[in-house]
């Protein structure tokens, strides 16, 4: 009976059960311990009640795999089976191609639910679109993979030899060769890593199958790797291919250079012996008198038939000529120092990423004398454009507004910038004070401006908590509360309310609709009353006698009667 299922086990191999006609080749399980583990446990057992086929050795060469007919009456026990099968799991789950694989179908399943739910929300928005944002979320928190290739073909790109304009950067093109040849290596060992996970994936199928196990998502991904496997190798076959000639392109370059060193070290050793020649001569045949001054000049055409030599040979465009002057004349930069320091300050504009074209920012001048806020319209090498807009500075300093500000670009190494709209976190605390009299309802009145603030500032204070989220992935922020805070005073005129909320970087309409909000609901409380600096005038009689006003006089103020006002009253002035 056994030499009948063995047989039938190798009628069902070479029939190509296994999955297309292909089975892991022995000889790479020979080089992984973990593959050998399984064949090597599989063949040790004695165990007969259940059989299976081993594995027959194929032949790999970027990805063909031919079946062998060698091994094929080998046994495997049951328990042997579930373990191997337990094991192959595992080295699976560490493998970055099946990894990969995973995410690529975890997104393509959650961007299909999305969709779905989507459809579903409009039709029944209270039903679904609580479902639909979370699921949005979660897409959005996944790498995208929307392509199968993309996410199981891993291949290091290759960058064309860099060209080569002088002698110095022979180094640079021999330390690419060895970048280059790293690069290969590392995507012919990405390739076999992802044959080993094909031929992993192959075995537990028929592990499983051999159990009479059904997995059709892992039967899904085999499909999906053979196709993408013809690809990775026609991919690989290209970018060796383009490797191979880029190698020829800088041995090459190197040649190329080599050549005109060469060319160039012989023009200018035959223009030194000439002159060498021609000073000798001088020296021999000319009085001292003339012999000084013609040595001069031969030295001068000299040096410059061999500035022009080298300049030929190398400055081949404007970049390098003004390279050669920048280290020629050093007194240049010098003269421009205020103009080479703008161009550094654009650089670092450019490189720190502190403030870029669109932010509003506001910058302090003179030492603190001048501020300008506003919108950033322009950044070139020397100057930065700014769009003056009207903001609190603007309603409490300058008073005008609307004007093109130029500032240099030096300004960002000694002068504080203040940036409102940094990493897209476009809004900021604002804060309002309101001076009551002592004897005002303060509860009442901060339930009143707190009311208030959760009106108008809330939707910023969500906004600001999304945003202050992504900025603690770049900066140690620490977690604030984003509700508006009220604070009391007491000051010398009364008991002052400052509030501060959350408010839009450019806050002057919300500060002036909170403000009118807050006077008209303080309007409407008898008990609550704006204090403001006032002075009070006491008429008093010369003599005790000389002057009487009874109590129902109609036309003189309370105060000059002689009876106070009643608590709360406003009192009679003008600010002082």
């Amino acid at each position: 009976m056994g030499g009948i299922s063995l047989k039938i086990g190798a009628l069902l191999v070479a029939g190509g059960v296994a999955f297309g006609g292909f089975l892991p080749n022995l000889d790479f399980f020979e080089q992984n311990s973990s593959a050998l583990t399984v064949i090597t446990s599989f063949l040790s057992s004695n165990d007969s009640t259940t059989t299976l086929q081993t594995p027959p050795p194929v032949e790999e060469e970027l990805g063909e795999q031919n079946l062998s007919q060698s091994d094929q009456n080998q046994t495997l026990p049951v328990d042997s089976i579930s373990l191997q099968i337990s094991q192959l799991e595992e080295e699976l789950n560490q493998s970055q191609f099946f990894l990969n694989y995973q995410a690529y179908i975890t997104y393509k399943n959650l961007s299909k639910k999305v969709e779905k739910l989507q459809k579903l929300a409009r039709r029944n928005k209270k039903k679904y679109w609580n479902d639909y944002i979370s699921a949005k979320e979660k897409l959005a928190a996944l790498t995208p993979q929307n392509n199968l290739f993309d996410a199981l073909i891993k291949l290091t790109p290759i960058d064309p030899p860099p060209q080569i304009t002088n002698p110095f950067q022979i180094f640079e093109v021999l330390g690419y060769e060895k970048q280059l040849k790293e690069k290969l290596k590392e995507n012919r060992r990405y390739y076999h890593q992802f044959l080993e996970t094909l031929t992993k994936m192959r075995w537990l199928y028929n592990l499983k199958k051999s159990k009479k196990v059904e997995d059709p998502i892992l039967a899904q991904a085999i499909s999906d790797f053979e196709l993408t496997n013809e690809i990775y190798k026609s991919k690989l076959k290209e970018i060796e291919t383009q490797g191979k000639s880029y190698l020829r392109q800088a041995r090459q370059e190197i040649e190329n250079q080599i050549n005109k060193l060469i060319n160039l070290g012989i023009a200018v050793g035959i223009s030194l012996i000439f002159f060498f020649i021609l000073k000798l001569l001088v020296k021999r045949y000319v009085k001292d008198e003339s012999a000084y001054l013609i040595n001069k000049v031969l030295n001068f055409i000299n040096i410059t038939i061999i500035v022009f030599l080298i300049s030929g040979a190398y400055m081949e465009n404007a970049s390098s000529l003004l390279t050669f002057l920048g280290f020629a004349s050093a007194g240049i930069a010098i003269a421009m120092k205020d103009w080479f320091m703008n161009m550094f300050g654009w650089l670092v504009i450019m490189v720190s990423g502190n403030f870029k074209v669109g932010d509003r920012i506001k910058i302090y001048l003179q030492n603190g004398n001048v501020q300008i806020v506003g919108d950033v319209i322009d950044i070139t090498l020397n100057r930065i454009v700014i769009y003056e807009d009207v903001t609190y500075t603007t309603y409490r300093r300058i008073r005008r507004a609307g004007r093109i500000v130029f500032v240099p670009n030096n300004v960002v190494f000694n002068n504080p910038i203040f940036n409102y709209t940094h990493h897209g976190l476009n809004t900021v605390w604002d804060g309002i004070d309101i001076m009551l009299t002592f004897d005002s309802n303060l509860e009442k009145a901060e339930g009143i401006v707190k009311e208030v603030l959760n009106i108008y500032a809330k939707p910023f204070c969500d906004m600001t908590r999304k945003k202050v989220d992504k900025l603690r992935m770049e900066y140690n922020l620490k977690r604030v509360s984003l509700e508006p805070r009220i604070f009391t005073f007491i000051e010398e005129y009364g008991v002052k309310l400052s509030f501060w909320y959350v408010a839009p970087y450019a806050p002057m309409r919300l500060r002036s609709k909170i403000s009118k909000e807050i006077l008209a609901r303080f309007k409407q409380e008898s008990d609550i009353h704006l204090a403001y600096p006032t002075y009070e005038s006491i008429v008093r009689p010369s003599t005790p006698t000389s002057l009487h006003f009874p109590d129902h006089t109609p036309n003189l103020p309370e105060e000059v009667r002689g009876v106070a006002p009643p608590p709360g009253t406003p009192r009679r002035g003008h600010p002082s």
